[in-house]
């Protein structure tokens, strides 16, 4: 039991200083390779000055307005036919039958429409957001900066480290 005891305190005291000696002839090991430079962004503004953005937006409203032009029809069907049926007065099992099938189908065409706006949705956005995505690695790595973060995710930051300028230059944005 003495053994353990003796042990236990011999490696309390032996572990911290070979830690200490570790950190002393590495220091390289144990810490960053020099000062990081950090830069933010104002990722939304250079996206929303984008002139491909607008062009987006509008090829995007188009699509929406197509697909409401639509649905609105199936939508009147399936209103007109459950009309109908609540005017002719008398149950029918067929006919529920069927207005449930039509029922169902609008629900899957909106589901379907919804999905296709959204994959265009990210078709359009896509390619803009890589183009931003190089314009912000292309100042990084000419002005030296390590990380960059949007200005949406930071708490403080100096107004010196915010290149959102700098990169709407690099994309002839004005």
């Amino acid at each position: 039991m003495s053994y353990l005891k003796k042990l236990a305190t011999l490696s309390r005291r032996i572990v911290p200083a070979v830690a200490i000696c570790m950190m002393a002839a590495a220091p390289g090991a144990f810490a960053a390779s020099g000062p990081q430079k950090i830069g933010v962004i104002d990722y939304g503004k250079i996206f929303q000055q984008m002139p491909e953005t607008k062009n987006a937006d509008q090829t995007l409203q188009a699509e929406r307005n197509k697909t409401q032009a639509e649905l609105s029809k199936l939508q009147s069907a399936l209103q007109n036919a459950v009309q109908a049926y609540q005017k002719g007065g008398k149950p029918n099992a067929a006919k529920e039958k069927e207005l449930r099938a039509q029922d169902e189908n609008f629900r899957k065409s909106v589901a379907d429409k919804q999905n296709a706006l959204a994959k265009k949705e990210q078709e359009l956005v896509a390619p803009i957001r890589q183009k931003i995505d190089a314009a912000v690695e292309s100042v990084a790595r000419k002005e030296g900066y390590n990380m960059i973060f949007d200005k949406g995710a930071r708490v403080y930051g100096d107004a010196e480290f915010d290149i959102t300028f700098k990169v709407m230059d690099q994309l002839n944005i004005k």
